[in-house]
């Protein structure tokens, strides 16, 4: 079973849809025991950070905190962050003040700075910096689709698996075991980005 997380900060259906083209077992949750039992879990979302914290840090069924269900449920089984949702794992963000994390990735999340337009929206090519399964099947320098207006800086570099350039070059792909992140949206990022869900499915 593979759980999208619901904490009211994603555009869930579309990422349902794309999972669903490589797989009929897929549901949207915000329920611990459901989340803990999955074998592969996405945390998606799209908003502010400050907000989305609150969110996860709220009880759910009466039972624990999805910050605290996503901080131990991501060492057990493959696990997906997507757009806000790969922020989220960081310890801390300059959105909002300075808002805290999940604290999963050490490092932080920083507004973009000295460019052109923010955010950073559209289509934009992601270039390879370390071989991960996500990449499988898909060219270096593809595009994606971006909407963001901060990116993560993670403190250990060797995280990062994919670099945009938007007046300079960010992280966008983490990789830390069987953990992933995406600043773009995969699911709005055409033939490429769903090979990379595809990807994400069959991992073991």
């Amino acid at each position: 079973m593979i759980a999208i997380i619901d904490y009211n900060a994603g555009n869930l259906r579309s990422i349902q849809k794309a999972v669903e083209l490589y797989s009929s077992n897929v549901v949207i949750t915000n329920n611990p025991e459901v989340i803990l039992s999955a074998d592969k879990i996405i945390l998606p979302g799209v908003g502010s950070f400050g907000s989305a914290m609150q969110n996860l840090s709220k009880e759910c069924n009466n039972q624990y905190a999805l910050k605290d269900v996503i901080c131990r449920a991501f060492k057990e089984v493959p696990f997906l962050g997507i757009c806000l949702g790969m922020q989220l794992l960081m310890e801390v963000s300059e959105e909002c003040g300075s808002s805290e994390g999940l604290g999963i990735i050490k490092g932080n999340v920083i507004k973009f700075r000295n460019v052109e337009k923010i955010p950073h929206m559209g289509w934009n090519n992601v270039e390879q910096v370390k071989d991960i399964p996500l990449f499988e099947g898909i060219k270096n320098n593809e595009y994606f689709y971006f909407v963001h207006s901060y990116h993560v800086n993670p403190s250990n570099k060797d995280v990062i698996a994919g670099v945009c350039e938007y007046g300079y070059k960010f992280p966008c792909v983490l990789n830390k075991d069987s953990l992933y992140a995406t600043q773009f949206h995969p699911e709005k990022s055409g033939k490429a980005g769903l090979k990379m869900i595809e990807n994400f499915i069959e991992l073991i």
